[in-house]
């Protein structure tokens, strides 16, 4: 069929993410906080068609008709194997040496190029904190010695692939094989920018990440939740998050749960009429009285928060990493990506598109 644009888009729509430092204040290249992505393909996932290839003014109009719907603020990306017409048309100009582009369509071209520019430096330059404390550190120990490059593509694997926050509308199979082809990149990433030893822990701290990925609870607008645990405080048999043991403070003993907060607003707040260290030492011998004490289940606070964190980790330890691909090659990135072809529900454009991605984090010249 051919390409009504007066259609919905909504089904091209595949989520948005905000941008942190797009833009200039001086206004050389608007600020823009925002980054849509919409991807015309002409299948879908599952190689049903979707639509015919659209003629290069077809998706000339397909864009500035979806562009219209944002504001200033937002960047509008576009993809997909049904806007080939136009990829075509702009490369062949390119190669030919013909700059004959309309206004629209150069002004457009160099909107895209500054984003490529910038696209790398927007993501992953924050490093992600996994929740949990002995992952995380087992994860930036494997990578103490690599380039930022490196530690960058590493976030923006499970950022986008093990431990997305925002998937769209996709299968929990897509969602499961995004999964494996994140574990698939950081392979690639072990094998020729790790030496062995840093290497493999970095592989069993990825894997660990997917499996809390795998346990991960979508809703029906594609907003993915993680229940991770942050464990044991380094060094430590206590457990890190306190936040329970508060709450438990809180219903059993509520005034010295009152007394304790009153303690550290004051010291908070530096107020130094009195000294509070012994005073602080006292209610916390308390508070640790009431923590060890037998509960209405026979077991003490710390009994069942030992018990309930093991259930958890249990829970990860005994989830199954996806078997999707077999025979991946990690010579370089072109046999990489060649030889997960056909193995997932992943269409061959968005694995070519992942890729690419990989290239920017990664700094290699396309």
């Amino acid at each position: 069929m051919s390409m009504n644009i007066n259609q919905n888009y909504s089904q091209f729509y595949k989520g948005s993410e905000p941008l942190k430092s797009y833009g200039s204040e001086n206004g050389l290249i608007q600020k823009k906080d925002t980054l849509v992505k919409y991807e015309f393909n002409t299948v879908d996932d599952q190689g049903n068609k979707v639509m015919d290839k659209m003629t290069k003014e077809e998706a000339l109009s397909a864009m500035k008709e979806v562009s219209a719907q944002y504001g200033g603020n937002v960047m509008v990306m576009f993809s997909g194997d049904g806007l080939s017409a136009l990829a075509d048309s702009i490369k062949e100009q390119h190669t030919k040496g013909v700059w004959n582009l309309t206004e629209e369509e150069a002004a457009r071209e160099k909107r895209n190029a500054e984003f490529q520019k910038e696209i790398v430096h927007l993501e992953n330059t924050h490093r992600i904190f996994i929740p949990n404390i002995q992952t995380n550190q087992k994860l930036y120990g494997s990578l103490e010695n690599a380039k930022e490059e490196v530690v960058r593509a590493a976030t923006g694997i499970i950022k986008n692939y093990l431990m997305p926050h925002q998937v769209g509308e996709i299968s929990e199979k897509e969602r499961t094989d995004q999964i494996a082809f994140g574990m698939e990149q950081a392979k690639y990433l072990a094998e020729n920018y790790l030496d062995k030893e840093h290497g493999a822990d970095f592989i069993s701290a990825m894997e660990t990440i997917a499996k809390y990925g795998l346990n991960g609870v979508m809703d029906k607008d594609g907003k993915v939740t993680y229940d991770i645990e942050m464990g044991y405080v380094v060094g430590s048999s206590s457990l890190a998050d306190q936040s329970r043991a508060r709450e438990y403070l809180k219903q059993q003993a509520p005034d010295l749960y009152q007394e304790i907060e009153e303690l550290n607003q004051k010291i908070l707040n530096k107020d130094n009429k009195e000294r509070w260290g012994a005073k602080f030492i006292e209610i916390h011998r308390k508070a640790e009285k009431v923590l060890n004490a037998s509960g209405v289940f026979g077991k003490s606070f710390y009994e069942q928060e030992r018990e309930r964190y093991n259930i958890w980790s249990e829970k990860i330890d005994n989830t199954t990493l996806p078997d999707t691909f077999h025979g991946v090659s990690y010579m370089d990135l072109s046999s990489f990506s060649e030889s997960m072809k056909g193995q997932s529900s992943l269409s061959e454009a968005w694995m070519r598109e992942q890729t690419a991605r990989l290239m920017k984090w990664l700094e290699i010249d396309v």
